[in-house]
């Protein structure tokens, strides 16, 4: 999963980055929502070091593209968004979006910054 999966950062400002692609690459990004779903007893808990998953998971996630930027495949798990791109003009950064709505019904999204490089 290396850095191609970032944690949701708690705070929707924070400003990341996955790593960048090709042009012509076709690579799956996406977004662990674990920390953000995690109630304040949950949190607790996973301090005291158990093992926590959020009882408020994933129900539905899309990821909202720049013209350019191609989605060919998504998934989700309970915490994890994922998405296959491709596409993307050289030397390009583009601002990709995830919205996810969970089980209890919140409405949640993150922003990422893709940098279109050569290989």
């Amino acid at each position: 999963m290396a850095n191609r999966i970032l944690k949701a950062p708690r705070n929707a400002q924070t400003l990341l980055f996955w790593p960048a692609k090709a042009p012509d690459e076709v690579v799956e990004r996406g977004f662990d929502w674990s920390d953000v779903l995690l109630a304040p007893a949950e949190r607790a808990r996973l301090a005291a070091g158990e093992t926590v998953t959020p009882a408020d998971g994933i129900k539905a996630s899309s990821y909202v593209l720049p013209q350019g930027i191609v989605a060919s495949a998504s998934s989700n798990t309970a915490t994890i968004a994922l998405v296959t791109l491709t596409g993307g003009e050289l030397g390009r950064v583009y601002s990709v979006a995830n919205r996810i709505e969970t089980a209890k019904g919140q409405q949640l999204e993150r922003v990422v910054k893709l940098r279109i490089r050569t290989k």
